[in-house]
């Protein structure tokens, strides 16, 4: 069972990570954490001495979350065989979307990174996000190479174009706009990411 200390910490960490991603690093105060979370800020200093120290925190268990759901789809797609290549392709192009989907953190933490945010952690690419994209990239490269495909390009066109659904979706023909949350268009989105990835790679359709 979790020690109150324990479950403070677990608490804050979880109200960091959604005011990060909603806001931003920079525009987020540790005052602004500390009374989302109902506590004192001496209680979240206590556990987290500095800002820094907290988004650090927030960003490796997000990407740690994110490993944890796609590594075992890139796992399988570096094991397929030429003629299961396209469906292992399929399988971790849905798990990286699932994870999204399921984590909307996650994009939006990144998505205030690309910004230049959070800018004065310089180091926060090379220890978190380099290591787990060329995981990605390395399972892109096999089929990647035969297409004359650029493997890291490539995962980042997967990478840009399921952040940018997962956050902004897309408008209708009414003007309305249509998201994840949509059955419907999260369909025909996955379905056109398949259809991406396959003609980039020059991969037989489903």
């Amino acid at each position: 069972m979790d020690s109150p200390d324990d479950e403070r910490r677990e608490l804050i960490l979880r109200t960091a990570t959604r005011l990060f991603a909603a806001l931003g690093y920079d525009v987020t105060s540790t005052a602004q954490i500390a009374e989302a979370a109902g506590l004192d800020q001496a209680e979240v200093a206590a556990h987290f001495p500095a800002k820094r120290e907290l988004y650090l925190e927030v960003m490796r268990r997000a990407r740690d979350r994110l490993a944890a759901l796609i590594k075992e789809r890139a796992d399988e797609l570096l094991a397929a065989p030429p003629e299961r290549r396209s469906e292992a392709l399929r399988h971790f192009i849905d798990a990286y979307l699932d994870g999204c989907v399921a984590h909307p953190e996650i994009p939006a933490l990144w998505m205030h990174r690309w910004l230049s945010d959070a800018s004065d952690v310089v180091d926060l690419e090379i220890k978190s996000a380099q290591p787990l994209i060329q995981h990605v990239v390395n399972a892109m490269a096999e089929p990647a190479e035969p297409a004359g495909a650029d493997a890291v390009h490539m995962t980042y066109t997967v990478i840009w174009c399921i952040h940018g659904f997962v956050l902004s979706g897309v408008l209708d023909g009414t003007g309305a706009r249509r998201g994840a949350e949509d059955p419907d268009q999260l369909a025909r989105f996955r379905a056109h990411l398949h259809q991406l990835l396959a003609r980039g790679l020059r991969l037989p359709d489903a």
